[in-house]
Formats: C-alpha cells, sequence, structure tokens
C-alpha cells in the first residue's frame, strides 16, 4: 500500500551555524497542505539555537499564522527577523515577532484587515463578520506589542491597507533597522506585488481566512534560490519607538518654552499698555492744574558779575582810596555809573 506523500512546507530551514538556523518563509503561509502542526514541530527541534526567519511572502491563514506568530514569540534561542522582499498581510503579523527586525532596503511592509469568502443566509453572514472582527483585534495586538502604537491608529493603517516602505516601517516601528537588499528581491515590481493580491483563493473557509495564491511568475522572480542567498552581517537595531518618544518629548518641551515666552510677551505689552495709560492720565492731570512736568531741569551757570552791584563796588574803591580798581570799575561800567552819577546830580 503506498503511503501519501508528505505536503510540501511553505517553509524551509538551514542550519547556518552550530547554535543558529535560518527559516526561509518564502511562500504562503498554510500553503500546500503543511500548516502550523508542522512548523511548530520542526520549530521545537530548534530550541536553545537562535533563529534567523527570513521572509518573502503575501501572507495567509490567519489562524495558522497567529500559531506561527506565538511559537515564534516563545522561542528559547532568540528570533531575529529579516523581511528580504515583502511581508504582507499574515507574513507581516509573524514578522513582528522578531528583536529585532531588519528589512532590506528595497522591502515591502503592508498590513491589512483580514477577510474571507462565505456563502449563507443573513445570519451566517453576520457570524462571519464578528468572526472577522475579532481575529483583527488579534492581530492589532501583534502590532501594537511591536510599535507601541496605539490601537486605534494601528486599525486605521488596517482600514486603508497601508504599504510602507523600509524607512516607513522603522519610523513607525514595524521594523527596528534598514539593511541591504538581496539582489532578487530588486526584481520584484510593485505590479507583481500587488498581483498576489489581486487573485482570490478558492476554497477558503470562514475558520481559516487567507490570503490570495501568489500570482503565476511573480516567485521565480522574487525569490532567490537559498543557496543565492547572502547571510548579512547584522546591523546594529534602532530603536524607534524611544527614538519618535524623545522627540516627542523634545517638541513638547520646545512648545511649552514658547507658550512661556507668547505669555511674558503678553504680559510686557500689558504692563507697557498699563504705564502708557497711567503717563497719560499724569499729563491731563498736570495740564488741568497748570502744570508743565519738566523732564530735564537745566542748570544755568550764572555770570560772574551776576550778583555783583557795580555801583557799590565803584562807590567801595573811591573810598578805600583805590582809584586803580575804581578806574577799572567805571571803564567796565561806564553807562551804568554815568547814569548813576546824572541821577545823583540831578538829585
Amino acid at each position: 500500500m503506498n503511503q501519501p506523500n508528505p505536503p510540501t512546507k511553505f517553509y524551509a530551514l538551514e542550519k547556518t551555524g552550530d547554535t543558529e538556523t535560518t527559516i526561509h518563509l518564502y511562500d504562503e503561509v498554510g500553503a500546500f497542505g503543511a500548516g502550523s502542526k508542522e512548523f511548530l514541530a520542526d520549530l521545537g527541534k530548534l530550541d536553545g539555537q537562535h533563529i534567523h526567519l527570513r521572509i518573502n511572502s503575501p501572507g495567509g491563514s490567519v489562524v495558522e499564522g497567529t500559531a506561527i506568530y506565538n511559537a515564534l514569540r516563545r522561542h528559547q534561542g532568540g528570533l531575529t527577523v529579516h523581511i528580504d522582499a515583502l511581508a504582507a498581510s499574515m507574513a507581516s503579523v509573524i514578522a513582528m515577532a522578531g528583536a529585532p527586525v531588519y528589512m532590506a532596503d528595497n522591502a515591502l511592509l503592508m498590513i491589512h484587515n483580514p477577510w474571507t469568502m462565505s456563502v449563507g443566509d443573513s445570519d451566517q453572514l453576520r457570524k462571519e463578520a464578528d468572526l472577522l472582527d475579532k481575529l483583527k483585534s488579534t492581530l492589532v495586538n501583534a502590532y501594537v506589542r511591536k510599535t507601541g502604537m496605539d490601537q486605534d491608529q494601528v486599525a486605521a493603517l488596517m482600514d486603508a491597507e497601508t504599504w510602507l516602505d523600509a524607512v516607513e516601517a522603522v519610523a513607525l516601528g514595524f521594523a527596528d533597522a534598514i539593511e541591504d537588499g538581496v539582489a532578487a528581491a530588486a526584481t520584484a515590481t510593485p505590479a507583481q506585488l500587488r498581483a498576489r493580491f489581486d487573485t482570490f483563493a478558492k476554497g477558503m473557509t470562514a475558520d481559516t481566512p487567507v490570503e490570495p495564491p501568489v500570482a503565476p511568475g511573480v516567485l521565480e522572480h522574487t525569490t532567490p534560490a537559498i543557496e543565492e542567498i547572502i547571510e548579512l552581517p547584522p546591523a546594529q537595531p534602532a530603536a524607534p519607538v524611544a527614538m519618535i518618544a524623545a522627540v516627542d518629548n523634545i517638541v513638547a518641551k520646545y512648545n511649552a518654552a514658547l507658550a512661556e515666552r507668547d505669555s511674558l510677551r503678553d504680559a510686557l505689552a500689558l504692563a507697557k499698555g498699563q504705564l502708557a495709560s497711567e503717563r497719560e492720565a499724569l499729563a491731563r492731570l498736570e495740564r488741568s492744574l497748570g502744570l508743565q512736568a519738566a523732564e530735564v531741569v537745566p542748570f544755568i551757570q550764572p555770570h560772574s558779575d551776576a550778583s555783583a552791584d557795580p555801583v557799590a563796588e565803584y562807590l567801595a574803591a573811591l573810598e578805600a582810596g583805590d582809584r586803580k580798581a575804581a578806574s577799572a570799575l567805571f571803564a567796565k561800567h561806564k553807562a551804568l555809573l554815568w547814569a548813576h552819577r546824572q541821577k545823583i546830580s540831578k538829585a
């Protein structure tokens, strides 16, 4: 009796060191009949080893992918994720298990709401919609745990079906650092990547919603042979969430300083206005009293002879017999002394 052939795996394992193994997830999650059960069995054999998970996948089954995500988070030995070309839908959720997550500079990451195909009456379809909402909440939690974003922010990105390049993914916290992309990944065009989501899968069930199959001709363009993959030196992981928080803190302090400056300006303007009002009131009072406030009181240097009496000095000089002084005074104040003499004569 012939034994059935084991299902083809959607992933491949490669021993890359004494204490590390590389897993290539280069297909749809749960494709070819193999699911999380087989993946978890192989993962269990690697306990204690550091795993490098390399991803180029359009996604797949939410249920199978969630089991794989949780198993990778529990793995003892460490997990480094490399997004080589595409981590879309459920594959992007699996990538969130990595610590750290590296993303090739020419790779893409996509998040969206889970979806399914179903038939039935209105009650059955409502049940399917409720199930999808519950599945979405589990995916939101995975993204929130990695990025530190609010649930509402992540949900909005999923509603919009958001595609992120490496820079955007690192900025939002979905990835920790950017690394050089492999040459084969650069041959994938946006149209080819998008084709993975434009062809609907057949035979999908409500309890295991999956992503559409790979469009013909995509894998051979986007997936390099395992032996051609070059292990890149690890980059220093960034901390985008902490960096964003630090920037937000600096911006908040700057805004607070601006607000304090504006408050001081307003207070100064108010004080100036009050001073001007008081000065105007004082000026009106002075005008009503016939006063004029002098801002500067000039100092007048009196003439040296302003306080002297030429006539008295002249008479004193004559009484003293100082004819020279009397003569000088007469020459200097001739008109005054002559008028004084004429006055005395008339008297």
